[in-house]
């Protein structure tokens, strides 16, 4: 049994993920191998594609419109190395390898996307249905985005050039059965020559979401589930976006404004001590009552690059961002002090200015240089009658320079360093009764990170890839200045003024290996294989204490601690074709952290996890066209490599299925999630500790009609 274990152990870390390319190879035009579950992006030339070091999927438009889900974070879970923490429906947030929140850094066109992130109940500000392509870099190679990259980043574009001139665009009609859900989305574009412009528009509208359960247990006491349906999950969401681009002769920009408003209600169980009154059935299943979330994020990107000649090439890109998040919830009082006027508990007004500027050069053999700056200001002001984070500025300022060898066609090599430095003055707030104090704090810190990789292509059907290099973040506001019960997540959080910057030294090897035959069977063959681990010094980390505040309706103390830790795992990836009509793939990801002061698992570590999936494909059927037929299991194990007072979660199997038909004007998508309606949890859903499981059989429509003249 042993011997067994450790053969699973050893298979599982040689995991695989589909990766190709430096994503910023400038002198090669990018083609798409389309793998269903993930698109592999390289060079157009065959050898040169292999001989980038940085690991990287690629997913484009029709893959997230294929694996529509309540968010664009679960949407992504397909991609190995990529899961996402979540609470209900539409709050989820990016993990790659295992970490988050602020260790990963989400872009869209270009600048880094800043709201409340740091919040597990806070999703991404982001419209799934304006999103045209997404490329995932994992790993220590993604020096150019910043200090926070540790784990990696999620680059997200939503405007692309069209390939051919004229009026196009997109009408998108969405439902789903378990949540009730009615939306749709709009686009139209514009192109002519050289510049388009191009608007859309999108609405979500559902009501509290089902599950397979009815009732769950809070502090040992039982509560029933009416119905079986969370009451006051529901919510809706409204969207648009406006955008422009020029091209004239060396130079190009393009400019856009977006708006994302999004109301949603928190299950009534979930937010202090479940009373029973709360969570009656009224029948009401899409009204939003107390408690709450209201949401607007506003954005302004401009984005710019001039070609001084066929090698030089500089790029700037500035971004506004206005983020507006207030919480509702009935007053608490907390055992001291009068009642509060009104139901506003939370408001955090935050404003972001971002800029990144880089300079490129390239070279005839293949070889390229980069170098730019990167600096961010962030101002953020709190109302409401709680506190959880107190008001604060902070400036960070980064450079950084990557330089990319080519010694031969078949050998590689990639070096960087950065340095960043940042600067946070949090404002004293004074607390009631001795609670929810924070005094005034400055800080002051940089550090620099650095990575090296190599590429090397024994053979045209093989590729190896690795790399190694140090990360470091300074901490967050809420990491040094928490102190607030979040209603939300059961748990009273507290900071620590004297936490130190948190490093990180990586390492990972990939390996790749692509065949094709002309005439055969199985006329396509592909596999990828990678193994990671990084030492945290430092490691930063919300820790549950197993304490229980003394305020009622508080819950458990969770505190930001830092201590050593050390992580590694591995994914992988294997997709073949039958007969020109079926593909199968499969993908797993396993990952294991250990604080080493402690000797227990770091919390909120994802399982093992596994996706198999059948697609089968066919041109012309009757009236229908580009068809699609998909039946996939996911699976993940037990989790009980769980810290101190975590809940172990037990493994699950769920089967989903999808039909794509092409129809005369229009594209029709049908989901299925989780058909056989399993009742399962998920380890990375704050909802565990209710053991609430998650959705039940849901059945998702899209129906797509495109635009042409």
């Amino acid at each position: 049994m042993r011997i067994e274990k450790r053969l699973l152990f050893f298979t599982l870390c040689v995991g695989v993920s589909a990766a190709a390319g430096f994503a910023q190879e400038a002198d090669s035009v990018l083609q798409v191998h389309n793998l269903d579950a993930v698109a592999v992006v390289g060079s157009a030339a065959g050898a040169r594609k292999k001989l980038q070091t940085l690991e990287l999927l690629h997913a484009k438009k029709d893959y997230v419109l294929e694996n529509r889900s309540s968010s664009l974070m679960n949407a992504l879970e397909k991609l190995p190395g990529v899961s996402a923490f979540q609470v209900g429906q539409g709050f989820s947030k990016p993990v790659i390898r295992g970490l988050g929140f602020n260790r990963v850094v989400v872009t869209e066109n270009g600048i880094r996307q800043q709201g409340q992130q740091w919040g597990a109940e806070h999703g991404l500000e982001i419209d799934q249905y304006g999103v045209e392509q997404v490329e995932i870099i994992k790993g220590p190679a993604s020096l150019q985005y910043g200090s926070e990259a540790i784990a990696g980043v999620i680059a997200i574009s939503s405007h692309a050039w069209r390939e051919r001139d004229g009026l196009t665009g997109s009408v998108l009609l969405n439902g789903d059965s378990n949540n009730r859900l009615f939306g749709g989305a709009g686009d139209i574009h514009y192109q002519k020559s050289n510049k388009f412009i191009e608007a859309r528009a999108s609405y979500r509208n559902f009501e509290s979401y089902r599950i397979p359960a009815d009732s769950f247990t809070y502090l040992g006491y039982k509560y029933p589930v009416h119905n079986r349906t969370l009451k006051n999950t529901a919510g809706r969401e409204a969207d648009a976006l406006v955008q422009a681009g020029l091209r004239t002769g060396s130079y190009e920009a393009s400019l856009l404004a977006s708006s994302v408003q999004a109301k949603t209600g928190f299950f009534a169980g979930a937010s202090g001590l479940p009373f029973l009154i709360n969570m009656d059935d009224n029948g009401r299943y899409r009204e939003v009552s107390l408690p709450y979330h209201d949401v607007s994020h506003l954005k302004a990107v401009l984005n710019q690059s001039l070609h001084l000649d066929g090698r030089n090439s500089l790029s700037l890109d500035l971004g506004y961002q206005y983020n507006l998040r207030q919480e509702y919830s009935a007053p608490h009082t907390h055992g001291f002090g009068a009642l509060p006027q009104g139901n506003l508990e939370l408001e955090m007004r935050l404003q972001t200015v971002g800029l990144n500027a880089a300079w490129e050069n390239r070279s005839v053999a293949g070889s390229a240089f980069r170098a730019g700056v990167n600096a961010e200001y962030q101002h953020n002001r709190v109302g409401g009658y709680m506190f959880m984070l107190p008001e604060f500025e902070q400036l960070t300022l980064g450079a950084f320079a990557l330089h990319r060898l080519r010694f031969s066609d078949a050998l590689a090599a990639t070096v960087g360093v950065r340095y960043d430095g940042g600067s946070t003055h949090v404002h004293r707030y004074e607390g009631i009764g001795g609670y929810f104090s924070v005094p005034e704090l400055r800080k002051l810190g940089g550090n620099a990170s650095f990575m090296a990789g190599v590429a090397y292509e024994p053979h045209p059907a093989w590729s190896v890839k690795a790399n190694v290099g140090k990360s470091f973040r300074l901490p967050n506001v809420n990491e040094y200045a928490s102190n607030g019960i979040s209603h939300h997540l059961m748990r009273y959080e507290l900071g620590d003024s004297a936490l130190h910057a948190e490093t990180s030294y990586q390492t990972d090897l990939h390996a790749d290996f692509k065949k094709r035959w002309s005439e055969s069977f199985v006329s396509r063959f592909t596999a990828s294989a990678s193994v990671f681990g990084s030492y945290f010094p430092g490691f930063i980390f919300l820790n549950p204490t197993g304490e229980y505040s003394t305020l009622p309706e508080s819950g458990q103390i969770y505190r930001y601690m830092q201590s050593r830790a050390v992580r590694f795992g591995g994914e992988m990836y294997v997709a073949a074709d039958f007969a020109q009509i079926f593909t199968a793939t499969v993908a797993a990801e396993y990952v294991r952290a250990v604080d080493r002061e402690s000797g227990f698992p770091v919390a909120f570590t994802p399982p093992l996890s596994a996706t198999a999936e059948v697609n089968m494909r066919w041109e012309k059927l009757l009236c229908f066209a580009n068809n699609r037929v998909a039946v996939a299991c996911r699976y993940a194990a037990d989790q009980r490599s769980v810290a101190r007072n975590e809940f172990q979660t037990p493994g699950y199997r769920l089967l989903d299925a999808s039909i794509d038909l092409g129809v005369p004007y229009a594209r029709i998508i049908l989901q299925v999630q989780n058909l056989l309606n399993t009742k399962y949890y998920k380890h990375l859903s704050f909802y565990r500790r209710l053991n609430l499981p998650e959705a039940g059989r849901n059945f998702l429509l899209s129906v797509q009609i495109p635009i042409n003249h």
